[in-house]
């Protein structure tokens, strides 16, 4: 999806939510996060995020919206819910009728990308990296270490950021 398609979509979803007169919230993350919000990629497969209770009014509107623009059934996923951590950081982002849509924190971002560990994110976690003016791992883990309970992290997150930082380091040279 475009981000003019993400938007469109979303914007659809809260239209159908207010002429119901409903209101629904939604936290974004992932690929969708780093289009929409950090502006830093054209296009995502779908939208992540979590989806408030109660989530099915807005599962309902988002089949709708899915076979009215073809899209495919699960654009909006929710299944980063189980991912999210101690409550994450976030702020309103946009409004769509009676959608708001709120976003995680870049810091809360990073430590999900490394979480994940895949090297499809590799390039997403770089521009994070950037973003947040990091330049050393142990700057990094200190995010990850905020977010992500101890007992899950292991010796794969840190060789995971360890390669995200070095690939930084390389464009240098």
């Amino acid at each position: 999806m475009t981000v003019e398609e993400m938007e469109q979509a979303l914007e659809d979803v809260g239209g159908r939510l207010a002429r119901q007169q409903l209101h629904a919230d939604i936290v974004l993350a992932g690929g969708a996060w780093m289009a929409l919000v950090l502006g830093a990629r054209p296009v995502t497969k779908d939208i992540d995020a979590y989806l408030a209770p109660p989530a099915d009014p807005v599962r309902r509107a988002a089949l709708e919206v899915a076979a009215e623009r073809s899209l495919p059934p699960d654009w909006l996923n929710d299944g980063i819910k189980g991912f999210f951590f101690r409550n994450p950081p976030q702020t309103l982002w946009r409004e769509f009728g009676g959608l708001s849509v709120y976003a995680v924190s870049a810091d809360y971002m990073l430590a999900l990308k490394i979480y994940a560990a895949r090297q499809a994110d590799q390039e997403d976690v770089q521009v994070l990296i950037r973003h947040l003016g990091l330049t050393t791992l142990a700057s990094v883990l200190n995010i990850v270490e905020q977010y992500i309970p101890a007992r899950l992290l292991t010796a794969q997150h840190q060789y995971f950021a360890e390669s995200c930082l070095a690939a930084i380091s390389g464009e240098g040279a």
